[in-house]
């Protein structure tokens, strides 16, 4: 075997981080190692161990690669303490994530090269995909990140026990916009305070719940998933107004069914008032909105606002339908937007909201264009956001987003302590970072002007030195499983 198609990059440190952290590692490395096999995908895994605790042992050292042999090796690098002693903030945070992810992308042999996280199960799909060989140079490849329960089965139970427990236990999803919740077999990201009335849930595609002055509303991007269950003969009433980002400009938006048919359209302007009317027959189903906009960048938000519903309600004794048929019935002229885009944001001309959430779990491109980057940018420093701004400059190095969807999915495993983040542990990780005293990358202050800086000249900031992934270090290496 030569060099492999994809290598894996994870780094870690047996400390028991996020609670029964050796458990969720066994099940992401049999998770890659038992699929590739089956699959026949070419591929190493190459786990990053970094100031390993001096009082427990290696990591490899506690877990189980016997799925692996054929196709799929595995191999180690660590870090000493000694070289995190020289990093700033080495007291305060014991793994540097971004870096040390940056050293093993470094010495990674594969073409393609996947950073994750060692919690992260991989979907059969997304495995059969990645064997196929179709991934592209010049291409960034994001997913959407579903997390699941916890009470992961033992490894003994074997992978498919495993990808089951995962497809039937979903807890939330996250997307580019929002984070959704599971309820009732749906992923909703509904609020109990929220703009529609009952009946009508908020799905993918729509950004949470925001409040100006003594009114509330929700920004979507396309398409934008509604579910209902409506009273008889009952239409839907959407109070909705184009955005900023269309630059004044009408809007075209479409309605189409669960199965992506489109069923309606129409063309907006300014604020409106839009009737929806679903066929008798159907009383409880879902849709999309989707529209295609102009892309005008803002500032300082980062996101592509075209469209937002101020209110969605059922109306009664609107008629009769036999078919799906939208109606503008009210306009009023288009607000006056305080974030409106200036004459210098007009010329910028390859703006994007990128699919930066949770983008830590799944980053995946060719080993070249790690190269072409240098890697994560290495600040020494709590690493959050540092893997979206990495994003923006791949695409502003000219490297294609590519998003993969359902059913080529990856599964996240719940941590029991609040060391990853989720709505219920949010708080217990604002107060342990703080306690810290480490900097944090602010998404306004800090992202978005690196992020508006690479707007307007179409460029990446690269941050790092041509010695990045710690390229000056002789590290130890060892291979522990897979062909020679």
């Amino acid at each position: 075997m030569g060099d492999p198609y994809i290598s894996v990059v994870v780094a870690a440190r047996n400390d028991d981080h996020g609670d029964n952290m050796l458990r969720r590692m066994q099940a992401f490395l049999d998770s890659w190692i038992v699929q590739a096999e089956r699959l026949g995908l070419e591929s190493e895994i190459l786990v990053v161990e970094w100031n390993p605790p001096a009082n427990r042992p290696r990591l490899l050292e506690e877990l189980n690669l016997a799925g692996g042999g054929t196709v799929c090796r595995v191999r180690s690098v660590e870090v000493p303490a000694s070289v995190h002693a020289a990093v700033p903030n080495a007291e305060a945070i014991p793994l540097h994530q971004m870096i040390a992810k940056n050293s093993g992308i470094r010495r990674a042999r594969g073409e393609f090269v996947l950073a994750t996280n060692l919690d992260i199960v991989f979907s059969r799909e997304m495995m059969q995909f990645l064997a196929e060989r179709r991934l592209e140079h010049g291409a960034i490849y994001r997913v959407d990140r579903y997390d699941v329960d916890c009470d992961i089965p033992p490894a003994a139970a074997g992978v498919d026990a495993l990808l089951e427990h995962c497809r039937s236990r979903v807890v939330r999803l996250f997307t580019a916009e929002n984070y959704l919740r599971c309820e009732r077999g749906e992923l909703i990201s509904t609020e109990p305070d929220d703009i529609a009335a009952p009946g009508i849930d908020f799905g993918q595609g729509w950004m949470p719940v925001e409040r100006h002055e003594d009114f509330r509303y929700r920004w979507a991007s396309s398409p934008g998933r509604l579910v209902f269950h409506r009273p008889p003969g009952a239409c839907l009433r959407i109070d909705a107004e184009v955005g900023p980002s269309q630059g004044g400009l009408p809007l075209c938006i479409e309605v189409a069914e669960d199965l992506g048919t489109v069923v309606a359209r129409s063309e907006l302007s300014g604020r409106c008032q839009l009737r929806l009317f679903i066929p008798d027959p159907i009383e409880r189903g879902a849709f999309s909105i989707n529209f295609q906009g102009q892309n005008m960048p803002l500032c300082p938000d980062l996101r592509m606002l075209h469209f937002r519903a101020r209110g969605l309600w059922w109306e009664k004794d609107a008629g009769e339908s036999d078919c799906w048929r939208l109606e503008v019935i009210e306009t009023a002229p288009e607000r006056n937007w305080s974030s409106t885009p200036s004459a210098r944001a007009r010329n910028v001309h390859n703006a994007a909201w990128l699919h930066a959430n949770a983008s830590g779990d799944f980053t995946l491109l060719s080993r070249e264009d790690w190269f072409h980057l240098r890697g994560y940018p290495e600040f020494p420093i709590w690493p959050l956001h540092i893997d979206a701004l990495f994003c923006y400059a791949a695409h502003h190095a000219g490297i294609r987003e590519r998003v993969l969807r359902e059913p080529a999915q990856i599964f996240h495993i719940e941590h029991r302590s609040g060391a990853g983040w989720s709505p219920e542990g949010e708080e217990t990780i604002s107060r342990r970072v703080s306690a810290k005293q480490v900097p944090v990358l602010d998404f306004d202050a800090d992202l978005g002007r690196w992020v508006q800086q690479m707007r307007r000249w179409d460029a990446p900031v690269i941050f790092n030195l041509e010695n990045w992934g710690l390229a000056g270090q002789e590290l130890q290496e060892l291979s522990l499983s897979g062909p020679a």
